[in-house]
């Protein structure tokens, strides 16, 4: 496929885009296809607080132009968060980025030419592969099982394409969900390592964990070969649009030099913000009370799930983030699906949407249960279970 196509595709619309729009049209719909917090579990009031105490202790440098790396206070708060993951950096590595989709931008405007290749699990979150498009990408998807990227696939991959970067989402995949075991990271790694080749790693879920003990990240594995990515998006606000990044000795100053002619820095106030509310008392039990509220509606989801759903069904059971991955019969059609079931009053995305390939599957669709109202999730999937059971 050529550059100017791939181009072409990452400009026009897409499943999601176009499942967004008409969800606009039908704001009575139960939605599990978006990927977004609960609005009623966002700490509106303690921004709020930490707006005014930002505004305090910074003045107006908090409203004036500032570092492109980042601004000192939000750096500070960045290292002690991935301190907290096992993830020890030197402070000229760190980076903070607009979102996580900003880090992922900027990492890509630094790495990736015209007809580079990059490799993706199967299947993989759909935007990143536009992202990769837009840069004129070519995006190969790597042959993945339940606990991830294959590493006999990665290494016959890595050996017969010139490869800018393997993208992973070890944790809370997002679409399916599941989690990469350390056994598995560990085997990556090893193959990363040896072909010379670097990873970028999207961490944004890491934090949603809903039951078993922390893994390492991938970067733990292999630091000098991985990007790391992570953001506040999920577990604070997403309008503050604070990504956090670890890079790679030899990207720091392509990076730092390709942001600063597109944006100059990630808005010091919304940086501010975040850093006061970090380090406030009230961080700790926001994280807490929003994982509860989580772990809730992925439990009520499973278990609805498991009470609708027809025979020939399956689903995955992550252990945090906010999906889950169904899969039905050969047969059944979730592209075909799923404008009718949004006249009937419920979304979801349809899992082709998260292929590199154009021959995907059809039979897969991706439930997000995170901004869905609690007291909606058994009927959404009730009405959800009849449609596939009539198709």
């Amino acid at each position: 496929m050529s550059v100017t196509v791939e181009r072409g595709a990452a400009a026009r619309s897409g499943q999601i885009d176009d499942v967004f729009a008409a969800l606009a049209r039908h704001p009575a719909v139960i939605s599990f296809a978006v990927g977004a917090p609960d609005p009623a579990l966002l700490p509106g009031a303690l921004l709020a607080a930490s707006a005014a105490d930002a505004i305090a202790k910074y003045g107006n440098a908090a409203v004036q132009y500032g570092l492109t790396q980042g601004f000192p206070p939000m750096l500070e708060q960045a290292r002690k968060l991935l301190s907290g993951r096992g993830i020890e950096s030197q402070a000229h590595r760190l980076h903070i980025a607009t979102g996580g989709s900003g880090a992922l931008h900027n990492v890509c405007m630094a790495v990736l030419d015209p007809g580079a290749v990059v490799l993706v699990e199967t299947p993989t979150y759909g935007p990143a592969l536009k992202v990769f498009r837009s840069h004129g990408a070519r995006t190969v998807g790597v042959a993945s099982d339940e606990f991830g990227m294959l590493p006999e696939a990665l290494d016959a991959a890595l050996a017969l394409h010139d490869t800018a970067f393997v993208y992973l989402l070890p944790t809370f995949h997002n679409p399916t969900g599941r989690t990469m075991p350390a056994p598995r990271r560990g085997q990556l790694a090893e193959v990363v390592v040896r072909r010379g080749a670097m990873v970028v790693e999207d961490d944004v879920y890491t934090d949603l964990r809903y039951r078993g003990g922390r893994l390492p990240a991938f970067w733990s594995y292999a630091p000098d070969n991985t990007v790391y990515i992570t953001s506040l998006s999920k577990t604070l606000a997403p309008a503050l649009r604070i990504g956090i990044t670890v890079l790679p000795d030899q990207l720091v100053e392509p990076v730092l030099a390709l942001k600063q002619g597109i944006d100059m820095q990630t808005s010091v106030l919304n940086q501010a913000i975040a850093a006061e509310f970090l380090d406030s008392a009230a961080a700790s039990a926001h994280l807490d009370h929003i994982v509860a509220a989580y772990a809730a509606k992925l439990y009520a989801v499973t278990a609805a799930l498991e009470r609708h759903f027809p025979d020939g069904f399956s689903w995955t059971d992550p252990d945090g983030g906010m999906f889950v991955w169904v899969e039905g019969p050969a047969d059944f059609d979730a592209v075909a699906l799923a404008l009718p079931a949004l006249e009937a009053g419920v979304a979801f995305i349809p899992g082709t949407t998260f292929f590199a390939e154009d021959d995907a599957p059809r039979n897969a669709m991706r439930l997000s249960f995170a901004s869905v109202p609690h007291h909606d999730i058994d009927r959404g999937i009730a009405l959800l279970a009849g449609l596939c059971g009539a198709r």
